[in-house]
């Protein structure tokens, strides 16, 4: 899996947001206003969204969050994941 990940504004109730992209990469846009715990957070969740395949769930968006947000201590990010850091701005 290779992800894209790109520090950029987005409003304070925003901390990320993830996109696939159409060669089956994945950029994830992280609120660059946040600290560096809270970036690292909002990857690591945009990370879970995708691994659970919630992209292309027909769920409710209250439904996949509360999916998401169970058990996100014990979720580790694949070793095989390629990351790319992209500038922001």
């Amino acid at each position: 899996m290779t992800i894209i990940l790109t520090y950029q504004p987005l409003p304070p109730n925003v901390p990320a947001l993830v996109h696939a992209n159409p060669d089956d990469s994945y950029t994830i846009i992280v609120n660059k206003d946040l600290s560096e715990e809270g970036r690292k957070e909002a990857f690591r969740h945009e990370v879970k969204h995708i691994a659970g395949g919630d992209l292309y769930k027909d769920d409710s968006v209250n439904a996949i969050e509360t999916s998401c947000h169970s058990n996100t201590a014990n979720f580790q990010i694949n070793e095989n994941v390629e990351i790319y850091v992209k500038d922001g701005e």
